[in-house]
């Protein structure tokens, strides 16, 4: 009789044993293809929003917090079937050494030389002639050759997705407005 009780309670040890050992197996499993998932989710999506920018070679920055480097922000107006124009046209310029960053936004209606098109006009229009790599070129002309280590460029629906992302931006008016015969209140 006694044999048979320790025979069980091994038995049940190994039983409960086996199954806390298939249950750890089996989280690690779930965990390893939700974080394989993220990763091939967010490889997919990099790669399809990444674009090099033609005829410019890899030009990285060690972000030690030593080297400054500079961003080309273009906010991009773009309907279908048209290439689209820069409607804003920024220089960030990022220095770790003193721990600032400086934003320099240069109107779109600026007319400077055109770089690769060999023609003067309104800044925006370099993007429309040349993409991303002819406003570069152009920006980096027109502030004497600062270097644009990086850019980020944006439509008005990847703005809309940003602010949705952040959760929206409230807007408080305190005056009344009304716009062709709609009519605006204050909170």
């Amino acid at each position: 009789m006694r044999a048979e009780k320790r025979t069980n309670t091994k038995k049940k040890k190994r039983t409960g044993l086996k199954i806390f050992l298939w249950s750890i197996l089996g989280i690690f499993l779930v965990l390893g293809g939700i974080v394989g998932y993220a990763v091939f989710q967010t490889k997919s999506t990099m790669d399809k929003i990444y674009e090099p920018v033609e005829g410019r070679t890899a030009n990285p920055v060690k972000l030690d917090g030593g080297n400054p480097f500079s961003v080309l922000i273009l906010g991009i107006d773009q309907r279908e079937g048209d290439v689209g124009r820069s409607d804003t046209t920024m220089v960030a310029t990022v220095n770790g050494t003193t721990n600032k960053a400086q934003i320099l936004s240069i109107p779109r209606d600026t007319r400077t030389e055109i770089i690769g098109h060999d023609s003067t006009n309104k800044i925006n229009a370099a993007y429309a002639y040349g993409g991303v790599k002819m406003a570069e070129d152009t920006v980096t002309n027109f502030l004497k050759g600062i270097p644009i280590n990086y850019y980020i460029k944006i439509n008005m629906e990847g703005l809309k997705d940003l602010v949705d992302a952040v959760g929206g931006v409230e807007v408080y008016n305190d005056m009344d407005i009304s716009l062709k015969g709609k009519e605006f209140k204050k909170r």
